[in-house]
């Protein structure tokens, strides 16, 4: 049988694709555009990110750093040198008129690129100003007008209501400034250094009111004599600052207010209070600042200053007292400073009796017309006795009996036998002299000194009615009496 053929297979053949749609190459090249700027910006993104935890691990490490320095009780000029050194950049903490308090190192009139920053007071009065309407960090571009060459970033160091200072970051080139990372760096710096600063500024505040507290109570006992014991008191007397056997003076500086009071009465004695004390903190700051040695003490209503006495006739008590009034009429218009000064003490049993000499020359001149003025206890001469006197009417019956018809003829007739008197017993009972004082002639001179004779009973030949009418000039012209 013959095998019949296999019929023939057809071969397999594959389909052939349909040609699509051809794509431009303009197209083609649009979306490799596309994403390549879909791939920038996402490398922008990460660099932005990247850069922001750089930022942020660098503010947690400074923050670490400056927080480490105030638990271990470092002060503010020690955390003042390791923020320079962290940021490399020159930083300043101001106190609350912009003055310096720490530096880092070098000074402070210029920068590392050799710029000033000085301030002068209308750029401190502008910062000020800005700063207690918006207490956040400010950036300050350089204004060489007032005396600022470099930009710097400013902000407060604020705790609850109050600002304690001010703390600067001067940059180190006019070119870095906002928007910038140095420049936006430099903000958040400020802004997060200055919390650590209110730790520590607050803690060196309640470390300095406890020591004062301290120091306040042994000086009130110095002032007061509340301790017999000689040894105990030499005692207090050194813990303070005083130094036995050099001289000293006990100074008291005594504000009062001058201005019309009130209508209402608790909002008036707030005020006085306020500023009372604003003005006691002011002038321990000045004498603190130009007498660098002496014990200063603010207390309700005065300052107390104990001093050594200097060699310099240019830093005695009188210097430093006129310096004072001038400073308080800076601070308050309104108000009056009166500065007593006591004698000379070298041992601390003999400060309680100076400053009680200090009060009485304070309230002498307040009585006798003096206020607002330098009074030294052994300037006041016939007024230490007469401030004795208790009653103060006791003095104007005193003039009324001596000068009383005097000068009640002067009142009606418009005449000048007072002064004349005065004239003649301040020139030694000299006509002559008293004649050229009053520029009179000298007969004149004579019929005036009759008619006083005959007027007021008063033998001005006698030394005993001199003095009489002596005292009694100096009553009126301390108190005004028979005015």
């Amino acid at each position: 049988m013959t095998a019949r053929p296999d019929p023939e297979v057809p071969p397999v053949t594959r389909p052939r694709p349909s040609a699509g749609p051809v794509v431009p190459a303009e197209d083609l090249a649009a979306d490799l555009d596309a994403a390549r700027l879909e791939l920038d910006r996402l490398r922008a993104s990460l660099q932005a990110l990247q850069t922001q935890n750089a930022t942020l691990r660098q503010l947690v490490a400074i923050h670490d750093r400056l927080g480490g320095l105030v638990l271990q009780g470092a002060d503010v000029a020690a955390i003042t040198s390791l923020l320079s050194h962290l940021i490399s950049r020159r930083v300043l903490l101001l106190d609350g008129l912009l003055r310096p308090v720490a530096t880092s190192d070098g000074p402070i009139a210029s920068t590392a690129a050799g710029a000033a920053w000085s301030p002068n007071e209308a750029y401190v009065h502008r910062i000020l100003r800005t700063l207690a309407d918006d207490r956040r960090p400010l950036r300050v571009p350089p204004v060489v007008a007032f005396g600022v060459d470099v930009a710097c970033v400013i902000t407060p160091i604020v705790v609850g209501d109050g600002i304690l200072g001010y703390l600067v970051i001067l940059e180190n080139s006019l070119e870095e400034g906002e928007g910038e990372p140095d420049g936006e760096l430099n903000v958040l710096v400020v802004q997060h250094a200055a919390t650590v600063y209110a730790l520590a500024m607050m803690r060196e505040r309640m470390a300095a009111e406890v020591t004062r507290q301290l120091r306040d109570e042994l000086l009130e006992g110095l002032l007061l004599a509340g301790h017999a014991d000689a040894e105990e008191v030499r005692r207090r007397a050194v813990r303070v600052g005083f130094t036995p056997g050099r001289a000293h003076q006990v100074i008291v500086m005594a504000p009062e207010d001058t201005a019309a009071p009130l209508s209402d009465g608790a909002a008036d004695a707030r005020r006085v209070t306020v500023r009372r004390r604003r003005l006691l903190e002011g002038l321990a700051e000045l004498v603190s600042s130009r007498a660098g040695d002496a014990i200063v003490s603010p207390r309700a209503d005065e300052l107390v200053v104990i001093a050594p006495v200097s060699d310099d006739p240019h830093r005695g008590p009188k210097d430093l007292g006129r310096a004072a009034i001038l400073h308080a009429s800076t601070l308050f218009n309104s108000w009056s400073l009166t500065v007593g000064i006591g004698g000379t003490c070298r041992e601390p049993t003999e400060i309680a009796a100076c400053y009680a000499q200090a009060r009485r020359a304070v309230e002498a001149a307040r009585r006798f017309g003096q206020r607002g003025q330098v009074v030294a206890f052994e300037d006041l001469g016939l007024y230490r006795l007469l401030f004795q006197v208790a009653n103060p009417a006791e003095l104007d019956a005193f003039v009324e009996q001596v000068l009383g018809e005097l000068i009640a003829y002067d009142d009606r007739h418009q005449a000048d036998l007072v002064p004349t008197l005065a004239a003649f017993l301040s020139n030694n009972a000299s006509p002559q002299a008293t004649a050229r004082e009053l520029d009179l002639h000298v007969n004149t001179v004579s019929y005036r000194l009759q008619r006083i004779r005959t007027i007021s009973g008063l033998n001005l030949d006698q030394a005993e009615d001199r003095l009489l009418a002596q005292v009694a000039l100096k009553i009126i012209a301390g108190t005004g009496s028979g005015r």
